[in-house]
């Protein structure tokens, strides 16, 4: 039996749909919301991947949700975090933050963590939150956040999130998914994480993809098939990829 050839598609940042409301800014990597493109319906398991920037008092109020995993990754800023269970937090870089919606969760996610912590600086917050499809729908909501150590991230890509690696940050309900993160000096390489569908997104920075060529800030590179592709950092870089079954 032959083995078939990887096929990766690259999306430029300004190719992504984009929202705008007053002190937020969203930019959608598939069909969201108003947006909609029957031909980039999620991927993999992957349902969302926004790119949120929220001006300093901006933010998403009380909103539901139900069976879907949600990973939350801050570049830059701070974001307060409550929901209905009476869990709350601030989540910042360097921290990860998962909330497995379950049945059904209510929660609020606004740039204004300086009500609870006084230290909060006033400033936007720019992070990513990704929505994975989980294994089995139903269950108890939950919430978690832990950080990541900055030196492994500068060493290697870091389970941050995952339904199997057992040394993730934290875990998540689809056990063929996991969200790697690591940082990239000028010149420093790794090998993307090898599944049969990967994500990659370029936090910051700008990279180079063996075989496929420069990605920027922003910019998206799909790939189906397993692959081990090198990829070489061309600035001090930022990078998150989901590897799925």
């Amino acid at each position: 039996m032959t083995r078939s050839s990887p096929v990766s598609r690259i999306q430029r940042a300004g190719e992504r749909f984009l929202t705008e409301v007053e002190g937020i800014t969203t930019r959608h990597a598939f069909s969201f919301g108003q947006h909609y493109d029957p031909s980039n319906i999620g991927f993999g398991r992957l349902l969302a991947h926004n790119e949120e920037s929220l001006l300093s008092g901006r933010g998403f109020d009380d909103h539901p949700h139900r069976d879907t995993e949600i990973v939350t990754w801050v570049l830059s800023g701070s974001l307060l975090h409550e929901d209905s269970t009476g869990e709350s937090g601030i989540v910042y870089p360097g921290l990860v933050q998962r909330l497995s919606a379950g049945s059904g969760v209510v929660h609020a996610e606004r740039n204004d963590a300086y009500r609870v912590d006084r230290a909060s600086p006033r400033v936007p917050v720019r992070f990513v939150q990704s929505w994975i499809r989980p294994d089995a729908p139903g269950g108890a909501p939950s919430y978690a956040q832990r950080d990541i150590e900055p030196a492994a991230l500068a060493t290697d890509w870091v389970p941050a999130a995952s339904g199997s690696e057992r040394d993730a940050a934290v875990s998540i309900g689809a056990a063929t998914s996991t969200l790697w993160i690591t940082r990239l000096a000028a010149g420093a390489t790794r090998v993307l994480p090898e599944a049969a569908y990967v994500h990659l997104f370029v936090a910051s920075g700008e990279i180079l993809v063996e075989g496929v060529g420069v990605l920027g800030e922003g910019d998206t590179l799909r790939v189906v098939g397993s692959a081990a592709l090198r990829v070489t950092g061309r600035q001090p870089s930022e990078l998150l990829a989901w590897a799925m079954g």
